[in-house]
């Protein structure tokens, strides 16, 4: 179904579908021969999970680290039991007597969509019909979001056969193969940029890649610290200054959105 039949059919406006896409929440749709998104029918019943995590008052972090757990089978029942139990902290605080409601979700939380789990395990030789550039956009935007976007506009007016490349390499070819999943990708960069040093701008990005994909900021946060003892104390400083800045933005955001009466699309 097209995106705007999915809208009608979920209550979600498009660019609420949009978003839950780009960051993962929801699998990237195929395209039809026009180049439309066509979404199959079974999304309608993650999305309907989807909304009963929102009813509870789960962060979009939680949610992203709660479908990435979900994703990988039994083995994280225990992570997945933890995120539930802090949030149904939360709904008690917010609503008396609703602990037992929050705690109803879980025995009907679904598998993300099998066009998803797919996507996460395809090779190479299973892409040949995408290319380099259109694979590497798309995880662009799903992991880096706007923040790896603008850099990608920057060099447009000074390099632009550079700006391709950053596409090409690291998301069309590295991110994109099989056999390891975007948050270890992403404990990986931010371990590297941080032991390097000199490398702030590029760290704050993955700093804010890493929470797209479903790293908590306790989990960035023990990431820097083991770097001092592998690059020493002043790049484990410089990386948790970074940290910080990086989460106060985020903080701010999302004040900002909710003052707007929630219709920033980022906390939707």
């Amino acid at each position: 179904m097209k995106i705007g039949d999915l809208a009608k059919r979920t209550g979600l406006s498009t660019h609420t579908l949009r978003y839950y896409e780009r960051i993962g929440l929801l699998p990237y749709a195929d395209r039809d021969r026009s180049g439309q998104r066509d979404f199959d029918a079974s999304i309608l019943t993650w999305i309907a999970f989807l909304g009963r995590l929102k009813t509870t008052g789960m962060p979009i972090r939680d949610m992203l680290r709660y479908a990435a757990l979900r994703d990988e089978g039994d083995a994280t029942g225990t992570s997945r039991r933890q995120i539930w139990k802090s949030t149904g902290n939360r709904y008690a605080r917010r609503l008396p007597n609703s602990r037992n409601a929050c705690s109803s979700l879980i025995p009907r939380s679904p598998a993300m969509p099998a066009t998803n789990r797919g996507r996460r395990k395809m090779t190479h030789a299973q892409t040949q019909d995408e290319s380099r550039f259109d694979r590497g956009q798309r995880a662009l935007s799903r992991i880096d979001g706007r923040a790896g976007e603008a850099v990608v506009a920057s060099l447009a007016d000074i390099a632009p056969d550079f700006a391709r490349y950053v596409i090409e390499f690291p998301f069309g070819d590295i991110y994109c193969r099989p056999d390891l999943g975007l948050r270890d990708r992403e404990i990986a960069t931010i371990a590297a940029l941080t032991a390097l040093g000199n490398a702030a701008p590029q760290l704050k990005v993955h700093l804010e890649a890493g929470l797209n994909v479903g790293l908590s900021r306790d989990e960035i946060v023990e990431i820097i610290m083991q770097m001092a003892v592998y690059a020493g104390f002043p790049a484990a400083l410089n990386g948790l200054f970074a940290a910080k800045e990086v989460f106060a933005a985020r903080d701010e955001q999302q004040a900002s959105g909710e003052a707007n009466g929630g219709r920033d699309v980022a906390v939707a």
